[in-house]
């Protein structure tokens, strides 16, 4: 659905007194490595909350209406943390049951995508393990098993094995009919033994070479993303040629080697590699990112959230004139709260797309005139802070809603009613 992006919110910094960090830390070397049951996961980031969450949107179970794939990372304390992966699926007219994604002792990963990545016809999942990338078939199709029930595959190792936080996109980056894989890194490392660490974050490409060949083995490193803590990351045709481009919603980490908080756009060259267009959009932190054509021009513009609400920049090719995949920001900036989640999608059904706003505790669509410029609605619509959101049209009724869940045991879906207007559930 075009202009419907999944969020994503990744942890990111702790500051805490060395010596602790350095025990525990070596406690975890220990437990994991030494063979101790459990797993505990050191978390040496600098923290925006306590709990942060991803979704994505597809037929799960191939019941021809649309599940949810969530995504939950629960900040215990001040250094443990944990994840999990829950299949939200739907059993018709949006009522959800859930079931959680097995996970094994090294936890449940940190993000996680849905696609049909064996091309038979089925949605399976990629699942980042803060190191590698994890494939999860949906034993459907080639598997000749039950349409929605996952098991590992195999893995693609990460350009490094150093274990971070990151976000995950699929798509067709060399125009080859497969589906691949972006993790776009962030923010600091899962764990480490030297409280000192600073390392920078990676960002990785994976080229689906296919089930006969394997999938491809290895993800390589995005260059020019060296350093930078990304953390959230859209893909789309930024410049017209026809093959997926990157949008990097960055932020400035508290230590590190690159803290320059500047956005960046990624051009492909059709195969698969990324070129930085030296843009550098923006000096503020940037949270999350939606690409879509907000005024109507042709082409994809982007808009970004932030600390302080959200900011628009308009892609200067279509009615502008100027050079496709180049950014210019538009003003009135969207005002609100810390912006964490933010989607793109019609929600009153006039021909442009509207935004909608996820902050800490509620949501707020935000109205185009189809020219870029939004209005705040009166509707809130509210959570808990432990709940992820996720848009699609849930009761296949032709009208986007809105979904919000935490972990398998609460959600509630906002049903579209056509009019500017949402009925929840209980």
């Amino acid at each position: 659905m075009q202009g419907v992006d999944t969020i994503t919110t990744t942890p990111v910094a702790n500051k805490a007194n060395s010596s602790i960090v350095f025990w525990l830390s070596l406690i975890f070397v220990l437990l994991v490595f030494g063979g101790g049951a459990g797993y505990l996961w050191l978390v040496l980031t600098d923290s925006t909350g306590t709990f942060h969450a991803a979704a994505d949107v597809a037929d799960l179970d191939g019941d021809g209406d649309l599940d949810v794939l969530l995504h939950n990372v629960r900040q215990e304390s001040e250094f443990t943390a944990f994840s999990v992966a829950t299949l939200w699926f739907n059993e018709g007219e949006g009522r959800f049951v859930a079931r959680r994604v097995e996970q094994d002792a090294y936890g449940g990963g940190w993000a996680s995508a849905a696609g049909d990545v064996d091309m038979d016809g089925d949605n399976d999942i990629a699942l980042f393990m803060g190191y590698e990338l994890r494939l999860l078939l949906n034993q459907d199709g080639n598997q000749e098993g039950q349409s929605g029930e996952f098991r590992f595959h195999q893995s693609i190792a990460g350009p490094e094995r150093n274990g971070q936080y990151g976000s995950v996109l699929l798509g067709d980056l060399n125009n080859d009919g497969y589906l691949d894989g972006i993790v776009a890194g962030c923010c600091g490392r899962l764990f480490t033994i030297d409280p000192t660490n600073s390392a920078p974050n990676v960002s990785g490409v994976w080229l689906n070479t296919g089930p006969d060949q394997g999938f491809g083995m290895q993800m390589t490193t995005l260059a020019d993303m060296e350093g930078l803590a990304v953390l959230d990351a859209a893909l789309g045709d930024l410049d017209g040629d026809g093959d997926l481009d990157l949008f990097a919603a960055v932020t400035a980490p508290s230590e590190g080697q690159n803290r320059n908080p500047a956005d960046r756009v990624l051009l492909n060259d059709g195969g698969g590699n990324f070129i930085d267009s030296t843009q550098r959009l923006g000096d503020i932190d940037s949270t999350a990112v939606s690409l879509g054509d907000l005024d109507g021009d042709g082409d994809l513009d982007a808009l970004v959230g932030n600390p302080s609400g959200a900011l628009v920049w308009i892609n200067q090719g279509g009615v502008q004139g100027g050079r496709t995949g180049t950014f210019v920001t538009a003003l009135p900036r969207v005002d609100s709260g810390p912006v964490q989640a933010l989607f793109l999608a019609d929600f009153d059904g006039d021909g442009d797309l509207d935004a909608l706003l996820g902050e800490r505790r509620w949501a707020t669509i935000w109205w185009n005139d189809g020219l870029a410029q939004f209005t705040k609605s009166r509707q809130r619509f509210f959570y808990t802070k432990r709940h992820g959101l996720a848009v699609g049209d849930f009761n296949g009724d032709g009208r986007i809603d809105i979904f919000a869940a935490a972990y398998d045991d609460k959600y509630r879906v906002w049903f579209n009613q056509g009019n500017g207007r949402f009925n929840s559930t209980p």
